[in-house]
């Protein structure tokens, strides 16, 4: 008898072994612990789990903000926000994606994705802290995954774009209200307001598409710059009056595209917890239909989002926008590219020549 209880004992212990786990490996009938991890996915454990089709990566640095504070704290809310979409189903199966109500079919079904965690930021030195931010997302690139960067203020972007060196022309996608094509403030040539003049000196970036622009500047010499580089701009209005096609139409077709969301390009009503707000910004269904068609027109190959403040985000709602925005971008990106076990990455190394484009 005593044989046959031990027996029936470890049975169980077996079955429930081999019972479906949570995101964290435990058992569905235990304690229910999650990763804090964007969107509840595995967190990033070296060569363990392979390569996976997105690698997220968090920038907490609000070193090259010139108004408001606060973005540092940007990818942990983002991160608390985007729980609301969890990537694992409550059995622990993993990469079944979404379904979208609205489209009336799955999302992001199959695509693998991991959590990088944060870059560690250095108090005081904004090239220590950019240089990390570069080598980062280098070493996604390396791991042959899309690599998605959380900020932050705007000023990560350049050092995010500075790590596709090598990988053959790139052309830079931003969503914002503001240019951020300053030269330099106050002495500093790193900040928010100076990423895409940055970005424009780099010798693979070929050409810049700004889209749903729309603040008020003090100076002229910023635009002047931007029209000398032959920078495309369509401002919200343009957005508003022709819809995703005025997107388009400023993107080189076929090429490889970084794609900068800085969520001030939404209105302030939308998304308020932003260090710069603007008023009579875009609609969320604006900004994300136009990602969509960006997204059939060009191949994007890096992606970050950025300007996120929660000291200003009543409600969270930035936050919760932000969190979906990455996912519908996601969606945009890998509708019919092929997945992690495919013949091909987010991008492959080219070393192809710089070329110009012709911004007409």
């Amino acid at each position: 008898m005593r044989s046959t209880k031990e027996q029936s004992r470890r049975v169980a212990q077996r079955r429930v072994s081999a019972a479906a786990s949570g995101p964290n490996g435990a058992s569905p009938e235990g304690p229910r612990v999650r990763h804090h991890t964007f969107y509840g996915v595995p967190p990033y454990d070296g060569a363990a789990r392979g390569r996976t089709d997105v690698a997220f990566l968090g920038v907490p640095f609000d070193l090259g903000t010139t108004l408001r504070p606060g973005t540092r704290f940007g990818p942990e809310a983002v991160r608390a926000a985007s729980a609301w979409w969890q990537y694992a189903r409550d059995d622990g199966a993993a990469a079944e994606g979404w379904y979208d109500l609205d489209r009336q079919r799955w999302i992001l079904r199959g695509v693998t994705m991991a959590d990088w965690g944060d870059v560690r930021i250095t108090p005081a030195d904004i090239g220590v802290n950019l240089d990390r931010i570069t080598e980062g997302v280098r070493s996604i690139l390396a791991a042959g995954s899309l690599p998605v960067v959380i900020g932050g203020d705007h000023a990560i972007t350049y050092p995010a774009i500075r790590a596709f060196g090598g990988r053959g022309p790139l052309h830079v996608v931003q969503f914002d209200s503001h240019q951020d094509f300053v030269d330099e403030r106050h002495g500093v040539r790193l900040g928010h307001g100076n990423a895409m003049r940055r970005a424009s000196e780099l010798p693979f970036v070929t050409g810049i598409s700004q889209i749903g622009l729309r603040g008020l500047q003090k100076y002229t010499e910023p635009l002047e710059a931007s029209r000398r580089y032959g920078v495309r701009v369509v401002t919200a209005s343009d957005l508003r009056r022709r819809g995703p096609r005025a997107a388009t139409a400023c993107v080189p077709a076929g090429g490889a595209c970084y794609l900068t969301l800085d969520i001030d390009v939404l209105d302030i009503a939308t998304a308020p917890g932003t260090g710069t707000p603007e008023p009579g910004g875009l609609a969320y269904a604006e900004v994300r239909d136009a990602i969509r068609a960006v997204a059939r027109r060009c191949r994007i190959v890096g992606v970050d989002l950025v300007e996120v403040s929660p000291p200003y985000d009543w409600a969270e709602v930035t936050a919760r926008a932000a969190a979906r925005l990455v996912l519908d971008a996601l969606s945009a990106i890998f509708d019919g590219r092929p997945r992690a076990g495919g013949a091909r990455g987010p991008d492959s190394p080219a070393h192809a020549p710089r070329r110009r484009e012709n911004h007409g």
